[in-house]
């Protein structure tokens, strides 16, 4: 009989619901900028001209302490989630017993 740990799958499915989610919100939230930004009356050509001018004037040092701290986030993600591999793995090796050779 197949083992099956209820907290895995709990795991799996609220991290594959909190992504489609987000995602969609994103994308709802693009589309609506799009949208606004999209009109052609004359105080949305200057709210798209005032984002464009920022966006020229925008520094990138001024933002690389933040920049570093999504980095070093990410590469702590991703140790994480070796390390559950790592242990998943480990898991199944003890599970199938010791191997043992015996030579004579």
């Amino acid at each position: 009989m197949p083992e099956v740990d209820f907290f895995h799958f709990f795991r799996k499915g609220v991290g594959w619901i909190a992504t489609v989610y987000a995602t969609v919100v994103m994308l709802q939230s693009l589309y609506g900028w799009w949208v606004y930004l999209a009109a052609g009356d004359r105080y949305t050509s200057l709210m798209r001209r005032y984002l464009l001018v920022q966006a020229v004037r925008l520094r990138f040092w001024r933002f690389a302490g933040d920049l570093a701290v999504c980095v070093l986030l990410c590469v702590a993600f991703l140790i994480i989630w070796r390390a559950h591999y790592t242990i998943y793995g480990i898991e199944t090796a003890l599970a199938d017993g010791p191997r043992t050779t015996q030579t004579k």
